[in-house]
């Protein structure tokens, strides 16, 4: 998300002082967000969101007409930001199931509200980030294998571009794939083995995958034990070759 991006919000509460306080807090400690439409009816406010298209929707939950829950579920359009509005703390987690980014409790505290919004920011800057990523590792996934330098490993701490030639090995470990580099690091990827053998394990590849847990970069592999069918690898790893995988293997080293 651009730095100076202003993020466009609708506000939704039956309460004229409660519309009047959040648009007040607004103005004053979250100048990144602007208010462009402002509701005390849930089904107008419907009509209000899928016109106004809103980055965010701060929403109030106990209304007479209907509650928040009940006009979201009317809404057809529904990518925005949620926070929640209420001076009921019961409604709490209802509200984070309904994927909310934020639970505000009235009357709202100035500090929350910034942390609300910055919850927003972030993650959109993520989102945004993420996207423009998967768009790279698409284009790197289209070149010729021995083109490919780099891959988009999805870690627990973010998203991260990893040179190929840095790569060791990947072992499955169960829907997750541990992934050895160079120096003795090593991530853990989101992403499925098999997902990472339809980008690496392809014509011309210096990748291969010789076991049902494993790949490997053949150009890292320092020794080959006949007897017991293992690889060892640059880091001292241990690899074993399947049965399945020998015949390609030896190939490759034109045995």
């Amino acid at each position: 998300m651009n730095a100076n991006t202003t993020l466009r919000a609708v506000l939704i509460d039956d309460e004229f002082m409660g519309l009047n306080s959040l648009h007040i807090l607004l103005a004053k400690h979250c100048p990144k967000v602007k208010s462009v439409a402002e509701s005390r009816n849930p089904e107008a406010a419907i009509e209000i969101i899928e016109n106004y298209c809103p980055d965010i929707v701060f929403l109030d939950i106990n209304m007479p007409q209907m509650t928040g829950f009940e006009m979201l579920e009317k809404l057809k359009w529904k990518n925005f930001d949620l926070i929640f509005t209420t001076a009921h703390q019961e409604y709490a987690l209802k509200a984070l199931k309904s994927d909310a980014v934020d639970y505000l409790l009235k009357p709202i505290d100035p500090e929350e509200l910034k942390a609300a919004v910055n919850k927003v920011i972030k993650r959109r800057s993520m989102n945004e980030l993420g996207s423009a990523l998967e768009a790279y590792n698409d284009m790197l996934n289209t070149l010729p294998a021995m083109t490919k330098q780099k891959v988009i490993v999805n870690s627990k701490s973010g998203i991260e571009s990893i040179e190929t030639q840095l790569i060791i090995s990947l072992e499955s470990k169960s829907n997750y794939t541990h992934i050895c580099l160079e120096n003795d690091q090593s991530i853990m990827s989101s992403k499925t083995l098999k997902e990472y053998e339809q980008i690496l394990c392809v014509e011309r590849s210096s990748f291969m995958r010789v076991h049902h847990s494993f790949i490997i970069n053949l150009n890292k592999v320092v020794r080959y034990f006949k007897s017991a069918e293992t690889v060892v690898m640059q880091n001292g790893q241990d690899i074993p070759i399947s049965k399945s995988r020998k015949e390609e293997f030896l190939k490759w080293l034109e045995i």
